[in-house]
């Protein structure tokens, strides 16, 4: 079955989606945007692991493909890492549909999803519901490990062989795809901020309040 773009829209209509790449803000700005006007957040990687237990090897190769050891996942050459996290990504954001549509039908619910893909957004979403945050490679480099939320992260390639090489290399990876991202958004023509090392949380949850028109 095949549900139509414009029923999915209907029904995701209190949706405000905020994409983009990695140290972005996505995270910080969706849990502003959210505590401050009372609306729900909705992280999807909360749910991964729930979504991964409903999937089938069919449907969803990318998803649950098989671990094989955290050398492995770290140090893939970019291109394999890269497509890895993108297909994921794909496969993971039908599941997040799902949710969206069972939460948003009574609250206004924002999204903070690095998996977003903008050509599919913009059959589903008004423009003015859409915006992607990006930081610059500089910016990505500096920051990425030094957010709380990746100290698990850190401590897991600290025990690698190879700590200073893994280290650079998912930094590698995370910016190749963050500019891949970003340019897929820029064809789009959607609504994007790319912020810089002296960009402030709260400059940019203003300037995307003013995108939404929540002013």
């Amino acid at each position: 079955m095949k549900i139509a773009d414009s029923v999915l829209a209907a029904h995701l209509r209190n949706v405000l989606w905020i994409g983009g790449g990695a140290y972005g803000g996505k995270t910080t700005v969706t849990d502003l945007l959210a505590d401050k006007r009372g609306f729900t957040a909705y992280h999807p990687e909360d749910y991964f692991h729930q979504h991964k237990d409903m999937c089938s090897y069919q449907d969803h190769p990318a998803m649950l493909r098989p671990f094989l050891g955290w050398e492995w996942f770290f140090n893939r050459p970019i291109d394999e890492y890269s497509a890895a996290i993108l297909e994921t990504d794909r496969e993971h954001f039908e599941w997040v549909i799902v949710d969206l549509v069972k939460m948003s039908q009574h609250a206004t619910v924002v999204v903070d999803g690095h998996m977003l893909d903008p050509a599919f957004l913009m059959r589903i979403a008004p423009r003015d519901n859409v915006i992607f945050l990006f930081a610059d490679g500089p910016t990505i480099r500096e920051g990425f490990f030094a957010r709380e939320d990746k100290h698990d992260l850190l401590g897991v390639i600290n025990s690698l062989q190879n700590p200073e090489g893994t280290r650079k290399h998912v930094l590698e990876v995370a910016c190749e795809v963050s500019a891949r991202k970003l340019e897929r958004v820029r064809v789009s023509g959607l609504k994007y901020i790319l912020r810089s090392g002296d960009s402030s949380a709260e400059d940019t949850l203003l300037q995307v309040e003013e995108h939404f028109g929540l002013h």
